[in-house]
């Protein structure tokens, strides 16, 4: 415990309030002052780990978080290797978030870390039903492209979109244009043309969106990122959602219906699909 006028209790199993010390108690809970990856680790491989890497050092750059204590994907990579070994594909959470507390002004400049592991489940190779949100929207920032650890439009976009029997929800970004999904970044076909939306409308810069654009450029396939209003899906023949567990083609989209084949170059990218 820092002093004797710092204290933190949590409510355990039975009820009661009991005192804990410092380690659960941290700016990424206090504030969500930090970012996150979610990463696959496969046959004793981080999949796309630069990418990953990446995209966490430009986010700390952006919310003025030193990377100067943050450790490298390469070791994190082993410490995983030696910890769970190749034997199952895990699903990694890799929290990185200001050190120290403070209040809305923070007292430390530097990073803390924490790394989560369960079962890698592969994304389902269809959601059949779709809506877009009615009412939440991604607003604009110089972050709005990290992923951050305050996610409450996606948390509240799929809590409504359960409620509603849904299995998949489009988001709008703050001028009304698509944005992405609920958990995964948005695409879409009309014949041999692959359609997604510029960053500038407000989603998240996802490793796996990034996999794919590269590989569609490296095919040398029509790609078109931009700023799109939900009506041009009306022409799609095609619908697909992303993130690093896989592909997912939307079935309907507000009694609109799309071709679920799926397409084998992009499904090839990632594990189990």
């Amino acid at each position: 415990m820092s002093d004797n006028k710092t204290k933190y209790w949590v409510k355990a199993s039975n009820g009661i309030f009991q005192e804990e010390f410092l380690d659960w108690a941290n700016r990424g809970m206090f504030f969500g002052d930090g970012l996150f990856e979610t990463m696959v680790f496969h046959q004793g491989a981080i999949l796309f780990r630069d990418a990953h890497q990446e995209r966490l050092l430009e986010g700390l750059s952006i919310l003025k978080i030193s990377s100067q204590h943050l450790s490298d994907i390469q070791d994190l990579e082993s410490f995983l290797l030696q910890s769970c070994g190749t034997e199952s594909t895990l699903r990694v959470r890799w929290n990185v978030y200001r050190k120290g507390l403070g209040k809305y002004t923070p007292d430390s400049p530097h990073c803390d870390e924490t790394v989560w592991t369960e079962a890698f489940l592969p994304a389902p190779a269809i959601k059949a039903t779709a809506y877009i949100h009615p009412r939440i929207r991604l607003a604009s920032s110089s972050w709005s492209h990290c992923k951050t650890l305050n996610a409450l439009p996606y948390v509240l976009a799929n809590l409504d979109r359960r409620e509603k029997g849904f299995d998949e929800v489009l988001l709008l970004d703050d001028k009304g244009r698509l944005s992405e999904a609920g958990s995964s970044n948005l695409f879409w076909k009309i014949g041999e043309s692959f359609f997604t939306p510029s960053l500038d409308c407000n989603g998240i810069a996802g490793v796996s969106r990034r996999t794919i654009i590269e590989h569609l450029q490296k095919l040398k396939m029509d790609l078109t990122e931009g700023e799109f209003q939900p009506s041009v899906l009306q022409d799609a023949d095609q619908v697909f959602t992303s993130n690093v567990s896989g592909v997912s083609y939307i079935g309907q989209l507000e009694g609109q219906e799309f071709d679920t084949q799926a397409i084998e170059s992009i499904a090839s990218l990632f594990v189990a699909q």
